[in-house]
């Protein structure tokens, strides 16, 4: 058995217990357990004595808070009795959004090889001060009913109410679920009007309104619409100093905080119908009328027809078509085409729609376009309604061509036929050689100075490109390109690799001029530059690697990430 000396076994302790007190600790924490359901907090990661950043997946948490704006990093060092700590830090800015007793779940951080689980943090979320006790700044939802039937019409309003200097950031539109959504107002600006309401004068600003048409029955809920916005607030009241200037003073009493507003969530209750449903019924809900007509009602056989049916009214005119109907079997019908006309600056949606169908009659003789009904309920009087056309008559005279075809020509159309017609020669012809000369000296100018004309806008358009072709154009030109073949070579952290990429990209092809990229300025540069959708997943893109950077993926995500991005940037270049 192997003796060591005591010194060393001492030294051994000591090595461990330095070891133990200097290990990284990782906790969580929130500026504030009790707040408001509009309020933002700040939750925080710390890891003390990290040798790395930590990382950690927030979508747990995601249940019950929404993100406002993060994660930042802050690293900082200090000294205390001689020993330096470290402290390296992840920080988001979250908004509940929902009230009551709400909880932070336990996360996974890693830091470098090892992982740590954070302690539950519990929060008390209130609704807050009501409209009575005057809010200086709040959402308001308006509803021109909240009890319908399928298909019936719903207008809301979505309202800003401030007695406040602020600004809007992002607005963040509801999911209408179990909605089909007719736009009747977005504007491209804000503007402020002012209003008394309950006796305090407010600056009220209209963000949002459409018609909802509910396509089933039971509650429906609208989810609350979410507006991030900066508000300028005064400084904490502190102690006066000899040293401070009235002018600059009113400067520094200022600052601006962020916060989030919410609408609540808002309850419709859809109805069924009342009995006596027609077998017929197509969906539609208001009041309509029918009519139809016919460009001829008297033609030849083998002659088109047009029949225009036309329905006017005010309803759910997009979410129905009209019930089938028959022909008669000598008509020969094609598939009709449809028009929908909508009047402009209505609140109830309102306007025409119209079906052409192409009708051949192939026989003579006499026929009728039967009466064409569609059923409807009238969500007003709560009765079922019809409305139909008038029957059409048409007179189908005989064709100019007979169905017998002569075996036959008469004797004009025979010597018609003759003045056409050119005899073959059967003698050999005389032909007649002469020694050729060559093309003459005009001839040769005159296609040399055609093929100059041809070929010198080329040239030209050529120059010109070149005089223009600057180092920015030739940059935007190539970017995609250099995106793709840096985008092959992965260096470091792939969502940062990944995220510096686009931001370069977006950076030489749209020409910008701003180095400080994010995802909502990159929004507003490009709004008018790439098509909605495609801007969209550009934004939820540049998140997900933003945040990606302090949260731990799996490598089969990291190759799906790259080839997601690649596709992305191809389309977005596609539209550029």
């Amino acid at each position: 058995m192997i003796k060591f000396p005591p010194s060393i076994l001492l030294l051994t302790v000591c090595f461990g217990l330095h070891s133990y007190a200097f290990a990284a600790k990782v906790t969580a924490s929130v500026d504030a357990t009790s707040i408001s359901q509009n309020d933002v907090f700040t939750f925080k990661i710390e890891a003390k004595d990290a040798e790395s950043n930590p990382k950690v997946d927030i979508t747990p948490l995601l249940k019950n808070f929404s993100v406002v704006s993060g994660p930042s990093q802050q690293t900082s060092m200090s000294w205390i009795n001689g020993k330096m700590q470290t402290s390296r830090n992840l920080t988001w800015t979250l908004v509940p959004m929902k009230t009551g007793t709400l909880t932070i779940p336990s996360l996974s951080v890693y830091v470098g090889n090892k992982s740590f689980r954070t302690k539950t943090i519990r929060m008390k979320v209130s609704r807050g001060k009501q409209l009575a006790e005057a809010k200086d700044l709040f959402l308001m939802v308006e509803l021109d009913k909240s009890e319908v039937y399928p298909g019936e019409q719903v207008t809301v309003i979505y309202k800003l109410f401030t007695r406040v200097n602020m600004s809007i950031q992002d607005l963040e539109m509801p999911k209408f679920v179990g909605f089909w959504v007719e736009e009747l107002f977005a504007p491209n600006r804000v503007e402020f009007r002012k209003v008394n309401l309950k006796g305090i004068q407010y600056n009220v600003a209209q963000l949002y309104s459409a018609a909802l048409f509910p396509t089933k029955t039971g509650e429906l809920f609208l989810d609350p619409m979410k507006v991030k916005c900066n508000v300028t607030v005064k400084n904490k009241k502190r102690r006066k100093s000899i040293w401070d200037d009235p002018f600059f003073d009113s400067f520094s009493r200022q600052q601006t905080v962020p916060k989030v507003l919410l609408t609540e969530k808002t309850l419709i209750n859809v109805k069924p119908y009342p009995n006596g449903k027609p077998a017929d019924f197509t969906g539609a809900v208001g009041s309509f009328t029918l009519s139809a007509f016919a460009d001829m009602k008297s033609v030849k056989a083998n002659e088109a027809i047009t029949l225009k049916v036309k329905l006017q009214g005010t309803g759910n005119i997009s979410m129905f078509s009209l019930p089938e109907f028959d022909f008669p079997q000598t008509l020969e019908v094609f598939p009709p085409t449809s028009t929908i006309k909508k009047e402009p600056l209505r609140d109830n949606i309102t306007g025409s729609v119209s079906w052409e169908y192409i009708l051949i009659p192939r026989q003579e003789g006499r026929f009728i376009i039967p009466r064409i009904e569609l059923p409807f309920f009238d969500s007003k009087t709560e009765k079922w309604n019809r409305t139909s056309t008038r029957p059409i008559q048409i007179s189908v005279l005989p064709g100019e061509t007979s169905a017998e075809v002569s075996s036959g020509l008469t004797k004009e159309e025979v010597v018609l036929l003759g003045s056409d017609i050119r005899y073959i020669r059967r003698e050999i012809p005389q032909w007649i050689y002469r020694k050729y000369s060559g093309l003459s000296f005009e001839i040769l100018t005159l296609y040399g100075l055609s093929l100059i004309f041809f070929i010198s806008p080329g040239f030209m358009k050529n120059i010109q490109r070149n005089k223009g072709g600057t180092e920015d154009i030739r940059r935007s030109k190539k970017a995609l390109k250099t995106a793709m073949r840096a985008l092959n070579k992965t260096q470091g952290d792939i969502f940062s690799h990944a995220s510096r990429i686009q931001y370069r990209y977006l950076k030489d092809r749209f020409l910008l001029s701003t180095d400080n990229l994010d995802p909502l300025t990159a929004k507003s540069l490009l709004e008018n530059s790439i098509p909605d959708g495609e801007l969209k997943e550009l934004v939820h893109m540049l998140k997900i690697c933003d945040t990606g950077q302090y949260a731990p993926g799996e490598k089969a995500e990291e190759k799906s990430l790259i080839t997601d991005v690649k596709s992305l940037l191809k389309r977005i270049d596609a539209h550029a």
